[in-house]
């Protein structure tokens, strides 16, 4: 999940509004996010999926949704391949595909898209000229980029910040000499730093507050390393400052000191790097426009400088001269977040909590939202803590289960749909040894490895195959027990058994079942491992106990591309048998063994108010209400081990109206042979919005 605060008059903090936060906000609509990137009002995001988000300010393009607006809730940029790597810049935006190819948004009339033109583009475009460069520092109209630890820069250059020892303009990559073997770049507002392998630093470009920490204030429009700054891990820079660490876990600035951006009480512009006092063991840094953060490797996030609009995200709304940690908490021993509020449990058994509290969440008997940790009250012993969209649960040591905040689903567990801005006792469960709290559901693991769940079911996630949309009352899961751990997403939820194996259920539109498919599932499903052939296995030591009815009938591995008003569905069907197996599994009939002579079916369901519609996908790609017998989707197909058949299945349909629908995939001689043998599978379903 994504974190945004401060000023938000462009949407920049992407939670739907403009208003200005003090403190963290969640950011809408994202999951599964691996790398954010932000300046000025744009942000990116990239998910694991390759999938490019963008929100905030839309002028000159730099959103590329083919518009000038602001955006105040992410959405994916069109029109991209599959990306590995994103930088924002105050008004351009580049891309770069896992093929290695370049993509840049936005404003081009100083030619920092390297494409050797002055033309703006409110799409992605593909820049050749930028293929096989690997990291990219965007700062006010100019990029620096590496590749091979070798330096390019081109755009903007009237303060000499390409580098390249003169101040006029680019409009395509040149390279920068002097530095040796770089692993980083960082670009400030007209001024640029470089991190090389032997941990010297390098800066260039303007120097009116010491920017290039060389004891002057003169421009240098080639690179020069900061004297005396060795044993450096990661640099930052702000527009005017800039920051290092250092190996050992200290952290250096320099440059300007307007706003105590610096960490010291001086207002003074640093020339030389000086220790930034009252830290240490820090694990990793970041500079804004004045301000400056560090997070050390407890896990504790500093923020000192400016803090107009909340940017510094510790409560302050005046300038914070030395580093001041976002939260007052000692001795915490868990801590849980999710959405918009955060729990954290201390040593003494006490629970204290922040952020929104719209529904009581924060459980201190209000609805007033907090931007410091207020304790919860009515709680005593508490050993753990989970925090859910906007419901919390706490696990005492006597193995009580005690919950507040929003009900309407029930996934507080008392038996009502009211919300509760106390702790209440969750009814009906005790000996409880593992709690998780999903977006609006709940889940419990008790003493004897049996797995409870309650609240939302709108996707399957209380796991026990009732066709209810939510219960207020726990439940266990009837047919599966044995369970060591579990963690409730959104709508979904994972656990694992005391074998090792590795069990999930509920939504599954973006995969987060991990059985191979993208099928919603109401009941407990197994997941796969890496290679398709097995269960993930994560204590392989252990035997395996996995109950013959819960084994697949074969395996797949489904790919999807595209929302639902344009989504491809392919299938690959896996003809081997299964490895790294033992027990029930191992002593079963081995699963997706092929012989020649077998079809592949395809057929779909689609929900129409009574009995659902069926249908069927023939060998040329078309659909047809289904026919008895039904049509060979591919014939006389034989896999051995190791081998696939692939089945592509849509391509760019639009199944935005047909919630619900799913797609089933088996293979058999004929189709009564396949639905004797139960050979057949749902791949795919189209998911509640």
């Amino acid at each position: 999940s994504v974190w945004a605060w401060g000023e938000n008059a462009a949407g920049q903090l992407g939670n739907g509004t403009t208003t200005t936060s003090l403190a963290p906000v969640r950011v809408s609509a994202l999951s599964n996010i691996v790398a954010i990137s932000a300046l000025y009002k744009s942000n990116l995001a990239l998910d694991s999926s390759g999938r490019v988000w963008a929100w905030g300010y839309g002028v000159w393009g730099s959103l590329g949704d083919g518009t000038y607006s602001d955006r105040s809730t992410p959405f994916v940029v069109p029109d991209l391949p599959q990306i590995r790597a994103i930088k924002a810049g105050n008004t351009i935006s580049v891309a770069v595909a896992v093929d290695g190819s370049v993509w840049v948004w936005g404003d081009n009339l100083a030619g920092q898209f390297g494409d050797s033109q002055y033309t703006s583009r409110l799409s992605p475009t593909l820049v050749t000229a930028l293929s096989g460069l690997d990291d990219f520092a965007i700062g006010q109209s100019y990029v620096l980029a590496h590749a091979g630890g070798s330096i390019r820069s081109w755009g903007r250059n009237e303060h000499g910040q390409l580098g390249l020892g003169d101040t006029n303009d680019r409009a395509s990559p040149s390279a920068v000499s002097g530095p040796p073997q770089i692993v980083q770049l960082s670009a400030g507002l007209t001024h640029s730093v470089a991190l090389s392998v032997d941990g010297t630093v390098w800066a260039w470009g303007t120097n009116g507050s010491g920017e290039l920490a060389d004891s002057t204030v003169a421009v240098s429009n080639v690179p020069a390393a900061i004297p005396g700054l060795s044993g450096v891990d990661a640099v930052a820079t702000g527009q005017g400052h800039g920051l290092a660490l250092l190996a050992d876990g200290s952290m250096w600035a320099w440059g300007a000191n307007d706003n105590y951006q610096l960490g010291d009480t001086g207002r003074r512009s640093a020339l030389t790097p000086k220790q930034v006092a009252g830290l240490s063991s820090i694990a990793a840094i970041a500079a804004g426009d004045a301000t400056s953060f560090a997070l050390d490797r407890d896990g504790k996030v500093w923020s000192w400088g400016l803090a107009t609009a909340g940017r510094l995200g510790n409560g302050a709304s005046s300038g914070v001269q030395v580093p001041r940690a976002l939260a007052t908490l000692s001795d915490v021993r868990g801590i849980s977040t999710r959405y918009q509020h955060a729990l954290a449990v201390a040593g003494d058994g006490s629970v204290w909590a922040w952020g929104l509290n719209r529904h009581g969440e924060l459980g201190d008997g209000s609805t007033t939202d907090r931007n410091t940790p207020t304790r919860v009250s009515g709680l005593a012993n508490i050993t753990a803590v989970s925090a859910g969209d906007f419901h919390s649960l706490a696990l005492d040591d006597s193995g009580n289960v005690w919950a507040w905040g929003y009900n309407w689903f029930g996934q507080l567990g008392n038996g009502t749909d009211q919300n509760q801005l106390a702790p209440v006792q969750v009814q009906e469960l005790s000996d409880v040894v593992a709690i998780s709290a999903g977006g609006n559901f709940s889940c419990a693991i008790t003493a004897d490895r049996r797995l409870w769940t309650w609240g939302g079911n709108e996707s399957g996630q209380l796991g026990d195959g009732t066709p209810d949309s939510w219960s207020p009352f726990v439940g266990t899961i009837p047919d599966l027990g044995g369970f060591r751990a579990v963690s409730c997403g959104g709508q979904f939820g994972v656990a694992m058994r005391t074998d090792g194996t590795v069990w999930a259920w509920g939504r599954n539109f973006e995969g987060q079942v991990g059985d191979g498919t993208f099928a919603a599932r109401d009941q407990l499903a197994l997941a796969v491992n890496q290679a398709v052939n097995g269960p993930l296995d994560l204590l392989p030591q252990v035997v395996n106990d996995i109950p013959a009815a819960k084994i697949p009938p074969f395996f797949v591995t489904a790919l999807r591309a595209g929302d639902l008003s344009r989504i491809s569905l392919s299938v690959d069907v896996s003809g081997g048998s299964p490895s790294g197996t033992s027990g029930t599994l191992a002593s079963s009939t081995l699963p997706g063994r092929f012989a020649a002579g077998y079809n592949v079916y395809v057929a779909a369901s689609v929900p129409s108010g009574g009995a659902p519609l069926l249908f069927q996908l023939d060998s040329s790609n078309s659909w047809s209400p289904l026919q008895w017998p039904m049509a060979e989707f591919m014939r006389s197909v034989a896999l051995d081990s190791g081998v696939v058949v692939t089945a592509q299945i849509l391509q760019n349909a639009d199944l935005s109206q047909l919630v619900g629908a799913s797609i089933i995939v088996g293979y058999g001689t004929d189709p009564d042979e396949m639905l004797r043998n139960a050979r057949f599978r749902t791949v795919f379903t189209v998911p509640v919005p």
